[in-house]
């Protein structure tokens, strides 16, 4: 998260990971103002930068100036990057947005300086950006080189600019041409501080630190020092979040170090030009810590960022990213370490909470009598020892079960929502069935608004599958699609897939529906022949009885069943008479046969 503090220490801005900027008051320890761009979700903001923005009150009428100007009001605002490449400029005085400048690329504004209210200098990606303030435009922009720029330190004078990846570049402002490189970080700078011990430009120095080093580098800017190597080296404990420097009247340099562990490192020492050759360890390490309870034991406060107020003050941040605490403390230079016991603020707030909200309990006597619907307020005779006894009948009563109260406050064992729910967890195809083929349409819309919204996809492929089965589960199916439909139409119109969600059901329906036409043709030939066969009449019962029934009396006595064949209808008599025409038409032929010979004479033949 991008924090700062202003130029004269009164204010301290930071960035929060949700893109709001937040700015506290420090001398009042104050959460003074809270700004959300229209498009921090879109495009957040990257970096700030504190600057006496002169140029933003130039808007303004020539009475308000001279009003402002005999108030003594500086128009203090903050500068903000954004990811898409725009400049934003935020005053404290409105509370709100002087204006915008859009450098009309979509290059992401990284880092930001200036010592001026006319010029701001920006890295964004591989280039240089130079933003005019009075007229809120891009006055020029050039490539820094193939490596994406990550901090940015103009130097006061203003003729010289510093840009930083892993190695870092001296640039001449006007003609824009590198005149020198520093390297010997191993990962990209995100951190230089400017330190003129004496005043003379001759004699300057620029502090950087990398977001994967533990070492702050010191290099020299004199044109005539080789810049190869660095002068001097500052160990740390963890990587660097925020860099604060002093520079005394003698030319000694105070410099605090705010490293990610949430502890601030105090170095002190004097650059004249020579070489270290050993890394400086810090003179005193400050860390804050609240009381636990336990013994030997503490939690540790995380410090966001220091600034020095003084040579021997420095003004402190800790807490966290919601609850923000500033105090000047006094640096102990003879401490190897400065330990500081402070109040959780969590826990302070919460106490005070359990205060607010704390019920007390009236104390209450021996001697108070409790009168129920069952009691009078009679005096008993008995001694009255503060606990009134509950009646036999009263008690019998608790004991009793009350049939309709049970009944309708036991919950259904076979509740259709729990159980779908359980079988689209589960994917049991028998809980599924017993659910999914109920035809009770009150039941099924009941049961499709109870289940969560984010089983709607499962129950969706379940009843795809059921509309490509047979008749029965196909007629279920889109029962339950039906209702699913009309109940969820806006969550599944919000699904981005949707045609593709809808395509094996609508594939099924129309296959479906192609089918119906033949379908109709043969359901109707079949009611046609179904109507013929009922109207037919019904033949007489004589016509499926046998035509003879002949008994074998001649069979053995071993078998007693013999076969039984319904006789007809005319009498035995009758078949008597038939059976004896036959024989003697029979008996007329063998006569006239035996008499017949070969001369055609009517004389019997001998044998």
């Amino acid at each position: 998260m991008a924090c700062q503090f202003s130029k004269d220490g009164k204010y301290f801005a930071q960035i929060t990971s949700e893109g709001k900027l937040k700015v506290w008051n420090t001398l009042s320890n104050t959460f003074e103002q809270e700004f959300t761009p229209d498009f921090h979700l879109t495009s957040p903001c990257t970096c700030l930068h504190f600057i006496s923005s002169e140029a933003a009150s130039k808007s303004g009428s020539p009475r308000k100036k001279k009003r402002k100007e005999s108030l003594g009001e500086s128009n203090t605002c903050v500068a903000l990057g954004t990811s898409n490449g725009r400049l934003l400029l935020y005053s404290l005085v409105k509370g709100d947005l002087e204006y915008i400048v859009d450098s009309a690329t979509s290059q992401s504004v990284n880092c930001l300086s200036s010592i001026t209210n006319e010029f701001v200098y920006s890295g964004a990606d591989t280039h240089v950006i130079v933003w005019n303030l009075s007229k809120r435009n891009v006055s020029s922009k050039w490539n820094a080189g193939n490596d994406k720029i990550y901090a940015i330190l103009l130097t006061p004078l203003g003729d010289k600019l510093l840009t930083a990846s892993k190695s870092i570049k001296l640039w001449d402002v006007k003609s824009k041409e590198v005149l020198k490189t520093f390297t010997g970080h191993s990962s990209p700078v995100t951190m230089l501080e400017y330190i003129n011990p004496r005043s003379d430009a001759a004699d300057a120095y620029v502090v950087s630190g990398s977001k994967g080093d533990r070492l702050l580098s010191c290099w020299n800017l004199n044109d005539s020092v080789d810049g190869k190597n660095a002068v001097a080296s500052f160990l740390m404990e963890d990587i660097v979040n925020n860099l604060s420097i002093f520079v005394d009247h003698d030319g000694s340099s105070r410099m605090a170090a705010t490293v990610r562990s949430g502890v601030v490192h105090i170095y002190h020492h004097t650059l004249n030009g020579k070489k270290s050759n050993k890394p400086i360890k810090p003179k005193t390490t400050i860390q804050i810590v609240s009381d636990s309870g336990t013994k030997d034991a503490v939690n540790p406060i995380y410090i966001t960022a220091a600034a020095y107020r003084s040579a021997e003050t420095l003004c402190i941040c800790y807490g966290s990213a919601v609850v923000q605490t500033f105090e000047d403390i006094t640096i102990s230079s003879y401490k190897k370490v400065q330990c500081l016991l402070r109040e959780d603020i969590h826990k302070k707030t919460v106490s005070k909470e359990n205060q607010v909200t704390k019920v007390r309990t009236p104390v209450v006597g021996n001697d108070v009598h409790y009168l129920t619907t069952q009691t009078s307020s009679a005096p008993s005779k008995r001694k009255n020892d503060g606990q009134q006894e509950v009646p036999m009948e009263k008690r019998l009563e608790n004991l009793m079960v009350n049939e309709e109260d049970s009944s309708s406050k036991v919950p259904k064992a076979n509740n259709a929502a729990q159980l779908l729910i359980q079988g689209l967890h589960s994917k049991d195809k028998n809980i599924l069935r017993t659910v999914l083929f109920k035809k009770d349409e009150q039941l099924i819309k009941n049961t499709i608004k109870r289940i969560p919204l984010s089983l709607i996809t499962p129950l969706f492929e379940e009843l795809t599958k059921l509309i490509q089965g047979k008749t029965l589960s196909r007629q279920v199916g889109l029962t339950w699609l039906k209702n699913l439909i009309l109940i969820h139409s806006g969550l599944l119109l919000s699904n981005p897939d949707l045609s593709s969600f809808f395509g094996e059901a609508l594939g099924s329906i129309e296959a479906g529906l192609a089918l119906q036409s033949p379908r109709n043709k043969l359901m109707g030939r079949l009611e046609l022949l179904i109507a013929q066969i009922n109207h037919t009449p019904q033949q007489d019962s004589h016509d499926n009885e046998a035509l003879l029934v002949f008994n074998d009396k001649a069979s053995s006595d071993s078998e007693n069943e013999g076969m039984e064949f319904e006789a007809h209808s005319s009498s035995e008599n009758e078949w008597e008479e038939e059976d004896s025409e036959g024989g003697d038409n029979e008996n007329e032929k063998v006569d006239e046969s035996d008499y017949e010979n070969d001369d055609g004479s009517d004389e019997p033949m001998s044998s």
